[in-house]
């Protein structure tokens, strides 16, 4: 038994947009690279600081690029001293969030090392999508319908 959707877009109902965005995969990301400061290298080569939708994990991947820049380590110390010394330089709201998340960070559980390559992926190609927000999956805006379904087998 089958059923059909017949239907007309519900001019009630605007457009729903796609959610472009996920914390969890960027805290994830941050929480990996405070774990394991050898990918930081892979992390800097693939990912930029706009790519993170959250001003406070942008302003931590720039303390950890910076870091890294200068060829030290990015463990939690040091990347809480570069927000310091940032949050000297610039009294910003975000950086004084940062520093805050940052102490979440670095208590939390970070997945294994090829997981966080695929989380990785999801905040480019979500950065990606963000940049290209006229894009939508296969051309087509998403629509509620209105309608009923209607038995194809009698």
């Amino acid at each position: 038994m089958s059923n059909t959707l017949i239907g007309t877009p519900d001019p009630d109902q605007p457009p729903s947009e796609p959610v472009l965005r996920d914390e969890h995969t960027e805290r994830t990301v941050l929480a990996a690279l405070l774990r394991y400061p050898q990918l930081a290298a892979y992390l800097m080569a693939v990912l930029h600081a706009t790519y993170f939708s959250s001003p406070a994990c942008r302003e931590i991947f720039l303390a950890a690029a910076a870091i890294h820049h200068h060829k030290e380590s990015c463990t939690p110390a040091s990347v809480t001293a570069e927000l310091e010394h940032r949050q000297q330089a610039d009294s910003g709201a975000h950086v004084k969030a940062a520093t805050g998340l940052l102490h979440d960070l670095a208590r939390a559980a970070a997945p294994a090392e090829p997981v966080v390559v695929h989380y990785a992926a999801i905040v480019r190609d979500l950065a990606a999508l963000r940049r290209h927000a006229a894009a939508r999956p296969e051309g087509l805006p998403s629509m509620p319908m209105r309608g009923f379904l209607t038995d194809d087998d009698t």
